[in-house]
């Protein structure tokens, strides 16, 4: 644990200004932070031009995922030449820091996300910004490269002038050319506001230019109206929604139709090329005289100061190696009745509730098996007996699918060629492995996202595998957030527990299990919880583990009223539920903390 003082975002492995890195950078400031990597403004020595310097964190240098990623945005932009793309200038690593390091050009302006909290862009804006990203992505793919995480946050504004915008952020980019993938397999990549319905596995799932499209039209959107479609939720909605045409019914009918073929659920009725999307969009043209000044030539509001970006994006959410730190969590009452004037509080391992409720009883319930449900039902595609029973099949496999320890995996939507896993596990390795299992048993590559948890947190993990075998009636747990900052308040629901007995535990980074059974509310048919988080000295995003577990008698092991180790409370609760003849079933959601 970190001493009170540390203040976050500090960090021993930060490289202080001055430092060269073989002999033709120098770092000057810190530009932002992220999971993997930390950007730098920097200057190359003998010309004194600026450059933004990406470079790998220390715990990662042994992460050949990490590592594999970090050289793929290297060799991506070493082949783009595109003044809508930030310019790649050289990929090293310095003899004296050992850590590799991405050279690029520093692009000095907002994020086109920042630019839009300002309000919309001007049908014109618009119009020049989604001719530019259109012309950039379509070089991107004449090489082979497919972005696959188009957002407002991967675009920057220069000055203000949308003429200008760069594409940033190919970390995650696919080469199709060697049909190279993400981390693990095809992989799942991108943000779940703006990702394509065939990065969830939908329509075949195969991952092509036209995903980038769709992605794009989705940002066109936003800039036109000023806020995002609702395309997040739980994992079940983010799929459901991919399913179906957006209500475009704000959009300015100039450009509707092009959006609507660009949103188009099945990729084989968008638009045949990026090329195509920029021919179209000039032909959209505005009446004289409509073209309204765009947010971004504006001042920033009062308050506001206009942020520094540069030429890369600095992290990958599901690469996470968390360093100790002092967590604590403000426990809140669900939606209702005003919390109280003191609520409780865990803050290094003690638990101080002044005037904070019991539990509430629980009734005894009939004993009835529960289980291990995935976070959203696989999703069977229409056909006949023989589609269904393959897909089946496919979903009966990774269900049973035994990695060890510290090993779990949960089909999030299945098809007959393609398929979105879910994993938990500290470490890479036993995925490499199953991607590799996957494809000789079932003749396609499954899409595995991988949640990386610390060593402390593996007890959990461990827990969640030995239930695997039986996945049949467990609750429905959604949260409303997967990235959480320090302060925010996460909430969510459980749901299909019937009636059994349900408890709700934290296990945060450090391995502690805290238990928050008592800030569940009962509404109707569903519980509903609200807590609000903190973090003291954490130099990096800390991975936290939601858990509710139901049963049909309540298990002593899981009454947590001090913060408990995992190590114990996971085979206790597995020991009790044995000898008192009961089956466990859990659900589990993984978010971040910064």
């Amino acid at each position: 644990m970190m001493p009170a003082d540390f203040s976050p975002g500090s960090s021993e492995a930060r490289v202080a200004p001055g430092t060269r890195l073989n002999g033709i950078y120098e770092i000057e400031t810190l530009i932002a932070s992220g999971g993997m990597g930390e950007v730098y403004k920097g200057h190359t020595i003998h010309t004194n031009d600026p450059v933004a310097i990406k470079l790998l964190k220390p715990e990662f240098g042994a992460n050949d995922a990490a590592l594999a990623l970090f050289r793929k945005e290297a060799s991506a932009l070493h082949t783009l030449h595109h003044d809508a793309i930030v310019r790649y200038y050289v990929c090293s690593v310095d003899p004296d820091l050992r850590r590799p390091y991405l050279a690029m050009e520093f692009v000095d302006g907002q994020s086109l996300s920042q630019l839009l909290q300002h309000g919309p862009l001007s049908f014109e804006a618009v119009r020049n910004l989604g001719q530019r990203l259109a012309a950039g992505l379509y070089a991107a793919h004449e090489h082979g490269i497919i972005h696959r995480d188009v957002a407002p946050d991967n675009v920057i504004i220069p000055g203000g002038d949308v003429g200008h915008a760069k594409i940033i952020d190919f970390g995650i980019a696919r080469f199709t050319q060697t049909n190279d993938g993400t981390i693990i397999g095809g992989g799942f990549a991108g943000k779940y506001k703006y990702v394509s319905p065939e990065q969830l596995g939908l329509f075949g799932g195969d991952v092509t230019a036209r995903s980038d499209i769709y992605s794009l039209g989705l940002l066109l959107v936003e800039a036109l109206t000023g806020r995002p479609i609702d395309m997040g939720g739980s994992q079940a909605q983010v799929v459901e929604k991919r399913r179906k045409l957006p209500d475009l019914g704000a959009i300015d009918m100039r450009v509707r139709p092009l959006i609507e073929r660009m949103l188009q659920p099945d990729p084989a009725n968008r638009p045949d090329s990026m090329n195509a999307v920029a021919a179209m969009i000039s032909g959209a043209s505005a009446p004289a005289g409509s073209g309204i000044v765009a947010p971004s030539s504006a001042q920033p509001a009062p308050g506001t100061k206009s942020s520094r970006w540069i030429g890369i994006a600095a992290a990958l959410s599901i690469l996470l190696v968390a360093a100790a730190a002092g967590t604590f969590y403000v426990l809140l009452q669900p939606t209702g009745p005003a919390p109280p004037s003191a609520p409780p509080v865990l803050q290094g391992g003690n638990m101080a509730a002044p005037g904070a409720a019991s539990p509430p009883a629980k009734q005894p319930a009939p004993q009835s098996k529960a289980s291990l449900n995935p976070p959203a039902a696989p999703a069977l595609q229409p056909g006949s007996a023989g589609q269904l029973s393959r897909i089946r099949s496919i979903t009966q496999y990774v269900n049973d699918y035994d990695g060890g320890e510290c090993f779990f995996v949960t089909p999030i939507s299945v098809g007959e060629t393609a398929a979105r896993i879910e994993g938990f596990g500290a470490s890479v390795v036993p995925f490499q492995t199953l991607d590799s299992d996957f494809k000789k048993t079932n003749g396609f590559e499954a899409e595995i996202g991988i949640r990386q948890v610390t060593a402390k947190q593996c007890p959990a993990i461990t827990f969640l595998g030995q239930l695997r075998a039986q996945r049949n009636a467990a609750p429905q747990l959604d949260i409303g957030q997967t990235n959480l900052r320090s302060g925010g308040v996460l909430t969510g629901t459980i749901d299909g527990y019937g009636n059994r007995n349900v408890e709700l535990v934290l296990v945060s980074d450090d391995g502690s299990v805290n238990g928050l059974t008592s800030l569940i509310k009962t509404n109707a048919d569903r519980k509903s919880f609200s807590l609000r988080m903190q973090i003291n000295g954490a130099s990096t995003a800390q991975p936290q583990i939601l858990m509710a577990i139901v049963t049909a008698q309540p298990l002593s092991a899981l009454q947590i009223s001090q913060p408990a180790d995992a190590s114990q409370i996971f085979p206790a609760a597995l020991a009790e539920a044995a000898r008192t003849g009961q089956t466990i079933g859990a659900a589990a959601r993984y978010f971040k903390l910064e």
